[in-house]
């Protein structure tokens, strides 16, 4: 009995770790793909639509983080490794998706990050990362 509550509590504690990787790589990311620190937007600036942002994506890599582990291996190391993949999958859809929504968007998105008012069009986007992660985490086997 020790021995699985051991193995278990360092599984937990690996796809923790995983996963505070996986959402700090994320917001990297983003912070890259918008102007400004987005660091600086959300937490010293206090920018609501910076914050929609990066709140968003953190939701939308939670799930995919969720999914992966739940359709994960129950080998510790493959179910780690799988978890990794469908997170790098899933970053990789949201760039294309904040790319696309860049180019079909009247105006530039990006400039609204930095507004001081919450906007209409970062509402849905925000919601939009989320419904791709939703639909990753369906289709994920």
């Amino acid at each position: 009995m020790f021995d699985t509550l051991l193995t278990d509590s360092l599984g937990t504690i690996a796809y923790f770790t995983l996963s505070a990787v996986i959402l700090l790589v994320g917001f990297i990311i983003l912070d890259l793909l918008t102007p400004g620190r987005l660091h600086e937007l959300v937490f010293v600036d206090h920018k609501p639509n910076a914050g929609m942002l990066a709140a968003a994506q953190q939701v939308a890599l939670g799930i995919i983080i969720v999914s992966a582990i739940l359709h994960s291996s129950d080998d510790l190391l493959t179910g780690l490794a799988e978890t990794a993949f469908y997170a790098v999958i899933a970053l990789v859809l949201q760039c294309v998706a904040l790319v696309v929504v860049e180019l079909l968007v009247p105006g530039r998105f990006r400039d609204l990050v930095a507004d001081p008012r919450l906007r209409s069009g970062t509402v849905v986007v925000s919601v939009t990362l989320v419904v791709i992660a939703a639909i990753n985490a369906a289709s994920m086997s």
